[in-house]
């Protein structure tokens, strides 16, 4: 079914101007009536986070949207790419995204492992 863009459009009467409502208004709007989808996988195991990094035009509001309903997603590769979702938002110039999703975890840098509060032994050097 195809649904004209004119039936999205925001008006308080009939001689406003055409205002289309947020993309972040939407998510917001599914995430109320369905709050568990952020941390339902599809057939592949991809989570809605991975959907909204991996998207060429999804606006930073509308992944942290994703974000604040899942922050453990920000954790968890991409199964299709293997990226992490900081990473998968980089790659499409979501600096911002990025950024916010790595501060969440810093570690993933490191592998994906927790980092030791303990002090590395330095290697002397001798076989």
């Amino acid at each position: 079914v195809h649904t004209p863009i004119t039936n999205w459009t925001v008006r308080n009467n009939r001689n406003d101007p055409q205002i289309l409502p947020t993309p972040s208004l939407h998510v917001q709007k599914i995430l109320a009536i369905y709050p568990n989808v952020v941390r339902t996988g599809d057939k592949v195991k991809r989570l809605p986070l991975h959907y909204a990094t991996a998207a060429s035009n999804a606006s930073f509001e509308v992944v942290m949207e994703v974000f604040e309903a899942y922050k453990d997603g920000a954790s968890i590769s991409d199964p299709v790419t293997g990226l992490f979702p900081f990473q998968l938002a980089a790659s499409n110039d979501n600096v911002g995204a990025s950024f916010s999703l790595l501060l969440a975890n810093p570690n993933l840098v490191f592998g994906g492992n927790k980092v030791s509060d303990k002090k590395r032994k330095r290697s002397t050097g001798e076989a």
